[in-house]
């Protein structure tokens, strides 16, 4: 578990992981540099099984790679810092790799809640839909970019998969997860589980939030190294070379939108949904004050919200009603 200020949600993160039904683990938390109440959270708790690592801030991948280098078991599982498993997450993932042992990695579905703590029990990833009517779906190099199944928090692999591959490459700052599966997937096979035993917490500090503007950037990146190694064996990180960097943003100009007319994709297209999925209230109220004072002039915001608000079915029926009447 790398952290870096997650004084407000490490604590349940923790237990939820103290609290796995399968307990023959140890648990590694490299604090990465933080400067908040991370530190006092974690050496609050008083199990044998934890075992405690600062460093001055790294980054995510260097983060990775130590605790790589200090696990002593023969499995590696990765957990978020903010996010939540449950109780026989540890169980039942390391009872398939047993029973499947053509697979060095498995992952599993997550779903997303609240930073409440409210879970969106509809919004899977992956979805329903890739699934099928099957257990678990075998992924391997070319299927994997269809819908990127791999979740980096739900992952349990043999350890000497990570040292196969030399681990994470600290030349990505994000998506260093997706960059490593990739290397993995051109020697093995991966199954990916149609059980969700993880939450994903969404909050304004989260990793995914904060990295949002360089995170396509540097997937789209990991992909191009893929498809380079497949043709000539190497790339740009094999042969020492300086990689491409995003493109800055800071410089453009932006044409001045009239008040009322912003549209609030940022909320509105996801994560509103999300929020209520959930039932937490608090969010939903909270982004609708967002979104109505950004873009009340907008029709578009208004069905943005009120379409969500009232439901596939009612909307459904307005739609049959509004047609009949057409005709």
């Amino acid at each position: 578990m790398p952290v870096y200020n997650c004084e407000n949600y490490i604590g349940a993160s923790i237990q939820s992981i103290l609290n796995q039904t399968f307990e023959n683990f140890e648990l590694i938390i490299i604090n990465d540099g933080s400067i908040d109440n991370t530190e006092r959270i974690i050496k609050n708790f008083n199990d044998d099984r934890i075992k405690y690592f600062y460093q001055p801030n790294s980054g995510v991948a260097k983060s990775l790679n130590k605790g790589l280098e200090l696990a002593k078991g023969d499995y590696i599982r990765r957990h978020d810092a903010d996010d939540i498993s449950v109780p026989n997450a540890l169980e039942k993932q390391i009872s398939f790799m047993q029973s499947h042992p053509e697979f060095p990695l498995i992952g599993n579905a997550i779903s997303f809640m609240t930073e409440n703590g409210k879970i969106a029990p509809k919004f899977r990833n992956p979805t329903k839909q890739f699934f099928g009517s099957n257990y678990f779906i075998e992924v391997n190099n070319n299927n994997y970019w269809e819908q990127r199944p791999i979740i980096h928090a739900t992952v349990l692999a043999k350890k000497i998969v990570f040292e196969e591959a030399g681990g994470y490459r600290i030349s990505f700052p994000t998506a260093e997860d997706i960059d490593l599966w990739l290397r993995i997937l051109e020697k093995h096979s991966v199954a990916i589980i149609n059980e969700v035993n993880y939450f994903v917490r969404l909050h304004r500090t989260s990793n995914t939030q904060v990295h949002g503007i360089q995170n396509e950037f540097y997937r789209n990146l990991a992909f191009k190294f893929f498809q380079e190694r497949k043709i000539c064996g190497t790339d740009p990180i094999i042969r020492g070379e300086k990689i491409p960097t995003p493109p800055s943003i800071t410089n453009k100009k932006t044409p001045k939108a009239q008040p009322g007319r912003v549209f609030r994709s940022d909320i509105l297209n996801y994560k509103y949904k999300i929020f209520l999925n959930a039932k937490d209230w608090k969010l939903v109220l909270q982004s609708i004050k967002i979104s109505l004072k950004d873009g009340w002039k907008l029709k578009r915001t208004w069905n943005a919200i009120l379409f969500p608000l009232l439901g596939d079915r009612l909307v459904n029926t307005g739609v049959k009603i509004k047609s009949i009447t057409r005709r």
